[in-house]
């Protein structure tokens, strides 16, 4: 037997790795177009934010124009419990892969495919490549990606649908009349960033905090409290 190093110790690794099983495909329509799609998948500050059930944070590693890395971690997980994700497009920016690259299930390698069917409609296509998973483990594994994956998509394509709404015109900016500090005031509904909901967001210490990204403004000073260039609108009540 060889010695765990050099040569030796490379074959015992790859005897060790197990090459990924599909364990399922994952197919939907979504009423949004393929810029939306785009848009959203390259959106990583949204993470934890509009997916609260599934991640507990996001912090940018590296950024580049077919995709981004991040550090983030499962909702529960335990403290230091940390996955590295790279989200990368193909050359023909109609697939991309999720991989995580470090952490729990590193190597799983999540393919989505899209496909423009209408000027609105967009058809996706996710294969779930998972590592180290037994044949007799394989759909079980497949259910719990499929019903995770419902639920991602459920909540994008609500953001996509409300996005497309205000770049077309047919969701106006509205105001809304809150109480800081026995003062009356109003505030925009649309968060300036990416056009987020506000309008029934809570109002914490004199701000109000974006459901989509938490960008966070002053309802004072309607200033981005990140110290961000955003301003949102406000006014006396």
């Amino acid at each position: 037997m060889p010695p765990p190093g050099g040569a030796g110790r490379a074959i015992l690794l790859s005897r060790r790795v197990m090459r990924p099983t599909r364990v399922a495909t994952y197919h939907r329509t979504v009423r949004a177009s393929l810029a939306r799609v785009r848009e959203n998948v390259l959106d990583w500050e949204h993470l934890p934010w509009l997916h609260p059930e599934t991640f507990s944070h996001v912090r940018l590693l590296e950024r580049r124009q077919d995709g981004f890395r991040v550090e983030s971690a499962l909702r529960g997980a335990a403290a230091g419990d940390l996955l590295e994700i790279d989200v990368a497009f193909e050359a023909d920016g109609l697939t991309y892969h999720s991989r995580t690259v470090e952490g729990r299930g590193a190597g799983t390698d999540i393919v989505t495919r899209l496909e423009q069917v209408a000027p609105h409609t967009t058809r996706i296509a996710v294969e779930f490549l998972v590592p180290d998973v037994a044949p007799d483990r394989a759909q079980r594994a497949g259910a719990v990606y499929t019903r995770l994956y419902t639920l991602l998509w459920d909540q994008d394509e609500a953001m996509m649908m409300r996005r497309q709404a205000l770049l077309d015109g047919r969701l106006s900016n509205g105001m809304r009349e809150v109480e800081v500090e026995d003062v009356r005031l109003r505030h925009a509904t649309v968060c300036p960033h990416l056009g987020g909901p506000l309008d029934d967001a809570p109002v914490e210490d004199g701000c109000v905090r974006c459901p989509w990204h938490g960008y966070r403004f002053d309802l004072r000073t309607g200033r981005d409290t990140g110290g961000g260039p955003l301003r949102l609108e406000t006014a006396a009540g």
